[in-house]
């Protein structure tokens, strides 16, 4: 019998399990803030301009029309929204949707990565300012605490480093490179590339200094002074709107260098991290006008949240092996997980199929027992039969 294909997995009860809590907790918590759950097709029309079209799993129907396997949520999303919510769509009432899903990217198992994956995600779709964002940001932050983490939340503006790529005359076919190395931190690149150019001494400065403006709110105050052009001005002013709708700015950072997707990103975008754990937990931004006239979101990888829990296996609920079908429901009306006995109804043979099946009580006789040496819950559960 075969495995499970390289970069995908099979999920064991304890794990699915707490994966499937995240999944209910992270979606209570965006249901709270009006964010409507919506689905899209795992099987797509093939996209050559997809935006992750290298990386889809291709594959025919029987009419040879060439398919994907879903790659990424957002573009699916925006389809969604131009067939069925007009207003968000022209910019006239905001829509708020939720999603989650499995995606899949066709990328090599060997470099330890998974092709198989789950996402979870929210958009904001048909309005574009400070406010919105500030939702955005706060809502990736409590995603990051949901899961028993402590957040840290990296903002930056791409805007300001197309701005400041722009004032400096940089060729437009070099702006991609070089935003991609600033946000890297990759300086040696940045400066190979700006050798290319003809800039002025203070903008080569600017654009060296750049992905090191990183840290508190101060960051905006130095970046004014490095770059002091009226479009990089504008910039940093708009991320300074975003950053005053927040009481409590705690767990926020400034990244001025972040310049992933030049093209793409057109307002703030951000990261969320947590101590003690490298890479980035989920991340997002404003894309207005790539897809949607308007529209903001973020998308996180499950597997890399659980993967950051300080305890990824959540404490079990007690499990108890029950044959009697009366106390059972009663145990069940109280929040206990039942499961039927099926072998026999004396002790010895409940004791024994509880241990088969790891329960982790057993009840025979109408009284209840535990079936190894963990018997914390035991009063509690009498207490339960006796009601």
């Amino acid at each position: 019998m075969r495995g499970a294909p390289e970069g995908t997995r099979f999920l064991l009860p304890g794990e699915a399990r707490t994966r499937g809590r995240l999944l209910d907790e992270l979606r209570r918590l965006y249901d709270g803030w009006g964010y409507e759950p919506v689905g899209v097709p795992a099987l797509e029309v093939y996209d050559p301009d997809h935006p992750r079209a290298r990386q889809a799993f291709k594959l025919t129907d029987r009419d040879n029309d060439l398919l994907a396997l879903r790659s990424d949520f957002t573009p699916a999303l925006a389809q969604l929204v131009s067939f069925h919510f007009p207003r968000s769509l022209h910019g006239e009432a905001p829509a708020r949707l939720q999603y989650s899903g499995e995606v899949w990217h066709a990328i090599n198992p060997d470099l330890a990565r998974i092709r198989e994956f789950t996402q979870v995600g929210i958009e904001l779709v048909g309005v574009s300012n400070a406010r919105a964002d500030a939702e955005l940001i706060h809502l990736a932050r409590e995603s990051v605490r949901v899961a028993g983490l402590v957040p840290r939340v990296e903002v930056g503006n791409p805007g300001f480093v197309r701005a400041l790529l722009t004032e400096a005359n940089v060729p437009e076919a070099l702006q991609p490179a070089l935003g991609d190395a600033i946000d890297r931190k990759d300086l040696s690149t940045v400066e190979a590339l700006l050798q290319s150019g003809n800039l002025g001494e203070q903008h080569r400065q600017a654009l060296l200094e750049v992905a090191d403006l990183y840290g508190d709110f101060g960051v905006l105050e130095q970046a004014r002074r490095i770059a002091p052009w009226e479009s990089t001005i504008a910039e940093l002013d708009r991320l300074e709107g975003i950053l005053e709708q927040f009481e409590d700015p705690s767990e926020l950072l400034l990244e001025l260098g972040m310049a992933r997707r030049l093209s793409y990103y057109t307002g703030m975008t951000f990261r969320a991290y947590t101590p003690d754990f490298g890479q980035p937990l989920l991340g997002g931004g404003r894309y207005d006008g790539a897809l949607l006239k308007a529209a903001a979101g973020f998308s996180i990888g499950v597997e890399r949240l659980l993967s950051a829990r300080l305890e990824v296996q959540a404490e079990e609920t007690p499990l108890v092996l029950c044959a009697d079908d009366v106390l059972a429901r009663r145990l069940r009306r109280a929040g206990v997980r039942v499961v039927r006995g099926l072998t026999g109804d004396s002790r010895e043979e409940l004791a024994s199929e509880a241990l088969q099946v790891g329960a982790h009580y057993y009840v025979a006789g109408g009284r209840v027992y535990a079936a190894g040496e963990d018997s914390r819950e035991l009063e509690r559960l009498r207490e339960l039969m006796a009601q």
